[in-house]
């Protein structure tokens, strides 16, 4: 149930705007654009930005589905590293409500990304399971940006002062 609530937070800050608008790595641009989505940005600018390292490579091919690999690599680190910044910031409260959070968010992104990989059989199942997963490490990294900036509204998103 509270994996369902980041989720709603998550995809209302990134609908709502907000976070950081910094240039530089895939990371820093992709959730630069997720989070003024609807208001500067539209999802399909989005994409592009979020799969550009991978877009020369024909979809579900072996050099694609190791470029997804790194990228979701990548965007993990880049979510473990938010994550350690913003629990530093998180008051002792929000920290384990955060953790509480990220436990059943894992779950919940594993079971979303296997129902879109099945959805997407007849192009790429592998392709379509990790650019879901890339697409959720972006969501809730932009979410953790606006937290750190203080426009989040998430109930875990308490900064110390």
């Amino acid at each position: 149930m509270r994996a369902r609530a980041i989720i709603a937070v998550t995809a209302l800050t990134v609908i709502q705007g907000g976070g950081a608008a910094a240039q530089g790595s895939v990371q820093d641009q992709a959730v630069a654009c997720l989070s003024t989505m609807g208001a500067q940005t539209t999802w399909d600018q989005c994409r592009g930005a979020l799969f550009e390292p991978c877009a020369q490579d024909a979809v579900g091919s072996a050099p694609h589905l190791a470029c997804l690999q790194v990228q979701k690599t990548d965007w993990r680190g880049h979510l473990d590293a938010k994550t350690e910044v913003l629990n530093a910031r998180l008051t002792p409260e929000g920290s384990g409500q955060l953790s509480e959070l990220l436990g059943q968010w894992f779950g919940f992104v594993g079971n979303k990304c296997s129902a879109v990989a099945q959805a997407k059989a007849d192009i790429s199942a592998d392709a379509a399971m990790l650019g879901c997963e890339i697409s959720e490490f972006a969501g809730l990294a932009t979410e953790f940006d606006s937290c750190l900036q203080g426009d989040s509204t998430s109930p875990y998103c308490t900064l110390k002062e």
